[in-house]
């Protein structure tokens, strides 16, 4: 075969030729100056940063007959026979097809061999981290006491699959990322060497698209080359990739912020038609939304984003018109979207859905917040006229304390009232207020059980009347204190909520529950209500265990033993008008219900 492709044909020969990586380079070179060769290293990083290249590099270096500062001469019987593969001491060795614990074994009995012809002999384990458990246990022995003439070098882009005992005896070099800076400078050599001019922004979109890979660089370079065109322009590597121009998703995702939908479905059709690949448009308008973000948070966003002038002024002028929290949620969403789509068969009509339940959920989303500020507002206006009203009466109040004790007992006697003139009128006035007031000093039962106690308790009974029930009413003060103290700010205790889920690794809980709020049932209950549109997620909140985890998360935050029912919308109106229904008698009319009932005393509640 007589052509070679450009990341083997440009592959680096010597050190100084690795692009970026002068940490490693200055650290090797000083290691084979000086003679300080190490038995094992283990060379880290993301894939195409040259950690491979660098071993082939390493193996001649250390072997060469002729070293050049530390570099290899590439000239000598041994650099030669090394690079044709002549030279049987330097073996490379993929790992994800030789993995088993056979392999590793004859590497061990192999390397109490001395080597035929070079000074060392290296054992190259590419992807190293694919061995197994067994594998592993089997070379972690010849690390441990390896023969003075053996070398290994351990490469691999997984670092954190290794086991201690293997990375605690190698010495490790971290290969970084590419800067598009140096991989597009790189890349315009390689395309002069070949006769080739390139566009400025074809050269950065293609550094932008390897993602600090520079054999992927080289690879989409080489692609554009063989279309036969003298000068490569930015259209041709859109063309080439499949990459939606940087103006079109500009574009999208100004139509996506006006929620203007029809504009957003009528592109997403126009992607359709000429053939893009829906899974790089989710991934390229979630990498353009993340930079809208960094533009809306930091006061200089082109230290960190890496795109032209002009699109990063677009970028800007976005940022200043969107809320942060319409951006996340449109990455979260769009993040769910692009897991999603590796399993679909119709990306694109996941797409539309995904944009549709974008801009409904903001719309609905937008809908509650104004609802809520003008309620924020309501009560803040009877705040303010209830204090002014409480500074007008103060000179006839002693305290805060005692005007709310007051009408708590107003309110009380009121329904008491009621219940005991309705009582009159059938003839039992007289007795079911006596008998209530003997049920409030809880002695009541046991003194209409005595009958002749009954009269020797009534003075008793009299005097500790006023007593009891402001001691009564002191109780539920308390109990109203604490249930005020739990739902002041509800809001901001489901907020904390599902913080706290998130970080109980219950992510996808999170985002099923973001399109809900939640309201106040009861003293010790909390429905969540979701939009019409959202059943789904209602029925998966609904389910026994994630019920069970909302209301552990409750607990945690709130301290108290909070029920929690979920609902949709409608249910939740049918539900909080029963519940008013319901809970209109308060404790005390109940209690006087129960006694009625338990002496046959009738009565009729009447309702003001």
């Amino acid at each position: 075969m007589s052509y070679i492709a450009l990341y083997r044909k440009w592959r680096p020969m010597i050190f100084g030729d690795v692009v970026e990586q002068e940490h490693i380079v200055k650290s090797l070179k000083y290691s084979v100056c000086n003679d300080q060769i190490s038995h094992a290293y283990l060379f880290c990083g993301t894939r195409g940063t040259g950690k491979t290249t660098m071993a082939h590099i390493l193996a001649r270096a250390i072997n060469c007959l002729n070293p050049q500062n530390g570099d290899p001469c590439n000239e000598c019987e041994i650099c030669r026979g090394i690079i044709s593969g002549s030279i049987l001491d330097v073996i490379e060795i993929d790992a994800a097809s030789n993995n088993s614990v056979d392999n590793i074994r004859e590497i061990r009995d192999e390397v109490v061999y001395s080597p035929s012809q070079a000074k060392y002999k290296v054992y190259i384990i590419d992807e190293v981290h694919m061995l197994s458990t067994g594998a592993f246990n089997a070379l972690l022995k010849t690390l441990e006491e390896p023969p003075s003439r053996v070398v290994f070098i351990l490469a691999t882009t997984e670092p954190h699959k290794l086991p201690a005992t293997i990375l605690s005896r190698c010495q490790r070099y971290d290969f970084r990322r590419i800067t598009s800076k140096g991989i597009a400078k790189h890349l315009n050599k390689v395309a002069l060497a070949s006769n080739v001019k390139v566009e400025n922004e074809a050269l950065n979109l293609i550094a932008r698209l390897s993602d600090g890979a520079l054999r992927d660089a080289l690879s989409i370079l080489d692609q554009c080359i063989s279309m036969g065109n003298d000068y490569i322009k930015y259209e041709d590597v859109l063309t080439i990739t499949g990459v939606v121009n940087e103006t079109f998703i500009a574009s999208f995702a100004e139509a996506l912020n006006k929620k203007d939908i029809s504009d957003c479905l009528v592109k997403v059709n126009t992607l359709f038609m000429e053939g893009k690949d829906i899974s790089q448009f989710v991934t390229e308008l979630i990498v353009y939304y993340r930079n809208l973000l960094i533009c809306s948070t930091v006061d200089d966003p082109s230290q960190i984003i890496e795109t032209s002038e002009e699109s990063l002024k677009i970028m800007k002028s976005q940022a200043t018109l969107l809320d942060k929290g319409f951006i996340i949620s449109v990455i979260n969403e769009l993040s769910t979207l692009e897991a999603s789509l590796r399993w679909s068969s119709n990306p694109r009509i996941m797409l539309e859905v995904a944009l549709i339940k974008i801009c409904s959920m903001y719309q609905e989303n937008h809908g509650n917040e104004n609802s809520s500020a003008e309620s924020t507002a309501n009560s803040s206006k009877a705040t303010t006229a209830s204090r002014s009203q409480s500074t007008s009466e103060s000179n006839s109040i002693p305290s805060q304390a005692e005007s709310k004790e007051n009408g708590r007992k107003d309110d009380n006697n009121r329904k008491y009232n009621n219940v005991v003139n309705n009582a009159v009128d059938n003839n039992a006035g007289n007795s079911v207020r006596d008998k209530y007031k003997y049920e409030a000093g809880n002695d009541l039962i046991n003194d209409l059980n005595n009958d002749a106690n009954k009269n020797a308790h009534t003075n008793k009974l009299a005097n500790d009347m006023k007593y009891t029930e402001s001691a009564n009413n002191m109780v539920r003060a308390e109990e109203e204190v604490h249930s005020a103290e739990l739902y002041r700010d509800l809001n901001d205790i489901w907020v904390e909520v599902l913080q706290e889920l998130s970080s109980c690794g219950k992510r996808p809980l999170c985002i099923c529950l973001n399109k809900a709020r939640v309201v106040k049932l009861s003293k010790n209950a909390v429905g969540i209500v979701f939009p019409q549109q959202a059943k789904v997620n209602k029925d998966i909140a609904s389910q026994t265990e994630n019920l069970q985890l909302i209301e552990k998360a409750f607990k945690t935050v709130t301290n108290k033993d909070i029920q929690v029912k979920c609902m949709i919308e409608k249910e939740a109106d049918d539900y909080v008008s029963h519940e008013k229904t319901v809970n209109e008698n308060d404790e005390v009319v109940n209690k006087i219900i129960d006694f009625a009932g338990k002496y046959n005393i009738p009565f009729n509640v009447i309702d003001e």
